[in-house]
């Protein structure tokens, strides 16, 4: 199977748009470790699953009771990070979710509630939010609309920014989330990872890349910890 470029909201080969998010949600986690403090009410061991089904809205199916906490690590923060995400409440119309980021400096939290598909609006300007946006509302999760993913699937495109390829590498497992491992690369070098799956709407991992070759990221977010809800 092959994903064809633009498929699921135009992901296609123009990274323009997940840079600039990525920029944002860098600069937002640095003010945050600079001290700027805000209060605004894997383990990828792989598994024995084969392929993962996604729908149009597998990225939208909040359960009340879904928790989960990322470590955070990039340049701009003096040393790890960490970020919860907790549904506390969640309907077909409305969820409302709390999250929290603590840097080494300050700690950062948000409780909002908005229909499944609005939550990344209400969360965005603050540095939670941000990190969220980053994390959570790329583009590039878009790519897996309604496809069936196995090791090995994936695309090719030209745009803007030069070549750029999806490709789905493992199926991995993050505090026993299972998901696949997809690796985006700009021109050859790995721009954008992280691990989905249709069980959840969060990924057990992603990381992005500012500059071609960079061989560490510039932002990571790994699972630690994670409860399904109900």
């Amino acid at each position: 199977m092959v994903l064809l470029a633009g498929c699921g909201g135009g992901v296609g080969g123009d990274a323009t748009t997940a840079t600039d998010s990525s920029a944002g949600a860098t600069d937002a986690t640095a003010t945050a470790a600079d001290g700027d403090s805000a209060d605004q009410s894997g383990d990828g061991d792989a598994t024995e699953r084969t392929s993962f089904d996604f729908n149009g809205t597998w990225d939208q199916r909040y359960r009340t009771g879904q928790y989960y906490r990322y470590d955070i690590t990039s340049p701009s923060i003096d040393g790890t990070a960490t970020y919860e995400w907790e549904v506390v409440s969640a309907t077909d119309d409305e969820v409302t979710i709390r999250t929290k980021l603590v840097t080494p400096n300050t700690t950062s939290e948000q409780t909002v509630s908005a229909p499944p598909d609005e939550i990344y609006g209400e969360l965005a300007g603050s540095p939670s939010g941000s990190v969220a946006t980053i994390g959570f509302d790329s583009p590039y999760y878009s790519g897996v609309d309604g496809e069936t993913l196995s090791v090995g699937d994936g695309w090719e495109a030209s745009g803007a920014n030069g070549n750029v390829s999806f490709r789905v590498e493992e199926i991995s497992a993050y505090a026993g989330l299972e998901c696949a491992n997809f690796v985006v690369r700009t021109n050859g070098s790995v721009f954008w990872e992280s691990c989905v799956t249709p069980e959840s709407p969060l990924p057990g991992y992603m990381a992005f890349y500012e500059e071609e070759g960079d061989e560490e990221p510039a932002f990571e977010m790994v699972l630690v910890e994670y409860r399904a809800g109900d």
